[in-house]
C-alpha cells in the first residue's frame, strides 16, 4: 500500500488501487481499471481573510435579535388596530406611507443592517462585536417590553 503525500500539489492516486496519475484527466485507472476517482482530501482546505472566520459570529444573539424585531411589529400592529400610535417618528411616518408593508420592510432592512454591522465589527474587535449585538437585543426588547405593559394595563383596566 502506498502512502499518501501531505504535500498540496502532489499527483492524484486513485481511491480504489493508490495508482498515482500524472494529471486528473485521465478517466480509467491504468492500475485497476476501475473509473479513476482521486483521493479526496480529509484535511480541510484553510480559509484565507474574511472567510476565515465561521459564517455567522453571534446567532443565538442573532435568533433572539430577530425574534424580539418581529414581536415589536407584531406587537405595535396590534397597538395600533387598539386606537394607539407609534411614538417613533420615523417608525410612524413608514407606516403612514406604507403601513403594514412599508413597516415590515422598515423592520427587515433595520434587522439586516444591524446584523451585518455587528459582523463587520465582530471580525475585526469580537468582544466589541458581541457588546453590539447584545446591545441591539437589550434596545430592541425595551419597546417589545412597553408594548406588553401597555396592552395588559389596557386588558385590566
Amino acid at each position: 500500500m502506498r502512502r499518501k503525500s501531505s504535500h498540496p500539489f502532489a499527483a492524484p492516486a486513485c481511491a480504489a488501487c493508490g495508482y498515482k496519475a500524472a494529471t486528473t484527466s485521465i478517466a480509467i485507472c491504468p492500475g485497476c481499471g476501475r473509473s479513476f476517482v482521486p483521493e479526496q482530501s480529509t484535511k480541510p482546505r484553510r480559509k484565507i481573510g474574511w472567510f476565515a472566520s465561521p459564517p455567522m459570529r453571534y446567532p443565538t444573539a442573532y435568533k433572539w435579535f430577530v425574534l424580539i424585531s418581529a414581536l415589536d411589529v407584531v406587537l405595535t400592529w396590534f397597538i395600533l388596530l387598539l386606537g394607539g400610535r407609534e411614538v417613533n417618528i420615523l417608525a410612524d411616518a413608514v407606516i403612514a406611507a406604507g403601513g403594514l408593508k412599508g413597516i415590515l420592510i422598515y423592520k427587515f432592512c433595520l434587522v439586516v443592517l444591524v446584523i451585518v454591522i455587528c459582523e463587520v465589527v465582530g471580525r475585526r474587535r469580537p468582544i466589541l462585536g458581541r457588546a453590539l449585538s447584545l446591545g441591539a437585543l437589550a434596545v430592541t426588547a425595551i419597546p417589545v417590553a412597553l408594548s406588553i405593559a401597555q396592552l395588559l394595563g389596557r386588558i385590566v383596566l
